[in-house]
């Protein structure tokens, strides 16, 4: 598949008022609101290296191009590009951009917009369009590569992504705390976030996480710690000032990815990392079986995670309480909901200005319709 093959996919596709469902190798699609499209649009067999400088940290690939390949290709030479979104390592850097997908690694190198430097797409009216530029210190005009990032394929299909990379670190450690359960976790982690200590991940784990990771019974915070051996010393010192670390195989990262595998809903809720510190004993206070609750503190992020087996008025029930429950209230984002449960939720995107930036990208409405509301 070419850029040209898409574009021409989609003008058909204009001509004939037929909506495509944009895919990458799908193992995401019960994420979003249900789409209203006929057929598929599928970028799975785009894949590939299109450049890589690695004397500039830059390499441009193909949409559907696997996370998994992009691994491969940078490991020669001893650099990584810092994405780690929830699910595994088989989903597209593609899909990845389109939906703005990040873990934990997010808190140390930023979000999926941080490491895009420009990308190549095709809008909704089948014109090809490229933007940002393949070097780290490109910067011009409006910046239609983050328009792009998170736009759930609703304004364009991202064919081609150059990405910033990192030198792989030297030491790569990962440590757990226990909690306690008491008024002693916020006075730590207030402190962790106090020395600044810069940690490539940062994640508070409820006690239903915990166990589903192996890791005991009780909420516990794990800490990724990278560079070289002075400064991973330097925070580790840092860390055991404040705590007791004890070291744990860097593997349990990748079944973190994995929590939400056999999630029936997926809600995301941002504010100030002080605001979720003092408020750490209410926020991991409740152990549900069905209900694992996470936190990025250095981020200001909490995800709450509703697994299948509880059924949909567990799901109702966690929405209705984060909507009216306070400080919180306008910051939260349902990633995965059943698809009735939908209903329930405002459109993200029925403001004049997303209105207006979709019809001139997608005047027709064909890419993913309905996702976004």
């Amino acid at each position: 598949m070419t850029t040209e093959s898409i574009a021409r996919t989609i003008r058909d596709a204009s001509a004939a008022r037929t909506p495509l469902r944009v895919c990458g190798r799908s193992t995401w699609l019960d994420a979003g609101r249900p789409v209203r499209a006929k057929q598929t649009l599928s970028l799975q067999g785009d894949n590939g290296v299109v450049s890589y400088v690695p004397g500039d940290l830059t390499l441009t690939v193909r949409a559907g191009t696997s996370l998994a390949e992009i691994e491969r290709a940078t490991a020669e030479h001893d650099q990584w590009l810092p994405l780690d979104p929830y699910g595994s390592s088989d989903g597209t850097i593609g899909a990845t951009v389109s939906t703005a997908s990040a873990g934990p690694l997010a808190s140390g190198f930023g979000l999926p917009r941080d490491l895009v430097l420009g990308m190549e797409f095709v809008s909704g009216r089948g014109e090809v369009i490229r933007c940002g530029g393949k070097v780290v210190k490109n910067v011009a005009g409006f910046d239609l590569t983050r328009l792009l990032t998170g736009s759930w394929g609703t304004l364009g299909v991202i064919t081609e992504v150059t990405l910033r990379l990192y030198a792989r670190p030297k030491v790569d450690r990962t440590f757990v705390v226990k909690l306690s359960g008491n008024g002693r976790d916020a006075a730590f982690l207030g402190g962790f976030l106090a020395a600044r200590l810069g940690p490539f991940a940062f994640e508070v784990f409820s006690a239903t996480a915990v166990r589903l990771l192996g890791l005991g019974d009780r909420a516990v915070c794990l800490i990724r710690f990278g560079g070289n051996e002075a400064g991973v010393a330097g925070q580790l010192a840092a860390l055991t000032a404040l705590a007791t670390p004890e070291e744990v195989d860097a593997n349990l990262w990748t079944r973190v990815r994995q929590l939400e595998r056999d999630a029936d809903c997926v809600i995301r809720i941002s504010g100030p990392p002080s605001a979720f510190a003092d408020g750490l004993d209410d926020i991991l206070g409740d152990d549900i079986p069905s209900t694992m609750t996470w936190m990025s503190p250095v981020r200001g992020l909490v995800r709450l995670v509703v697994r299948k087996s509880s059924g949909p008025n567990a799901v109702s029930d966690v929405i209705i309480g984060n909507e009216s429950g306070g400080d919180h209230s306008g910051h939260v984002i349902c990633e995965k909901l059943p698809t009735e449960v939908w209903r329930q939720v405002p459109s993200a995107v029925s403001d004049p200005l997303s209105q207006r930036i979709k019809r001139v990208f997608d005047s027709n409405d064909l890419l993913n319709p309905g996702i976004l509301g």
